[in-house]
């Protein structure tokens, strides 16, 4: 039986990340890989998808497909990953998603807690904990080069 892995994608670097982290893991551990791109907007209410979509949902909904499209090329994925689009709350479309296509696992991205915070910041992973019972793996932020200081006398620090 082959698990699955949900991986909410985003264009930024936190989602950049988690895709990365997503498409390691589904590699090494050879598990199908599920990309969800969730757009912000209001989903319609008959739940019917083409018919009572507004055109600002319709154009939502194709910017993600082809956000993911373009995702699964930079990561050399799109050969093997499936993608999902939705419109509407993240946290509860990527749960429904997960259900779904029975995932093992969700991955998301974070970001740092900040200057005086320690840890990592995911509001995304504190809502899934409530909307889905499958796991959530938070992809941690790229760490930045760190510089390479000399001392006075030649040395590294």
């Amino acid at each position: 039986m082959q698990g699955t892995i949900v991986c909410g994608v985003t264009d930024t670097d936190e989602g950049r990340q988690a895709l990365a982290t997503a498409v390691e893991l589904a590699e090494r551990l050879r598990l199908r890989l599920v990309l969800a791109h969730i757009a912000e907007g209001i989903a319609s209410l008959n739940g019917d998808a083409d018919g009572g979509e507004s055109l600002t949902m319709k154009g939502d909904r194709e910017g993600a497909t082809r956000l993911l499209a373009r995702l699964a090329d930079e990561y050399a994925v799109a050969d093997r990953a499936e993608r999902r689009v939705a419109v509407g709350d993240a946290p509860s479309l990527l749960g429904q998603i997960a259900a779904e296509e029975a995932a093992d696992l969700i991955v998301v991205g974070a970001r740092t807690g900040g200057r005086l915070r320690r840890g990592l910041e995911s509001r995304l992973a504190d809502k899934l904990g409530t909307e889905t019972p499958v796991p959530v793996l938070i992809a941690p932020p790229r760490l930045r080069q760190a510089r390479k200081t000399l001392a006075i006398n030649g040395a590294r620090r």
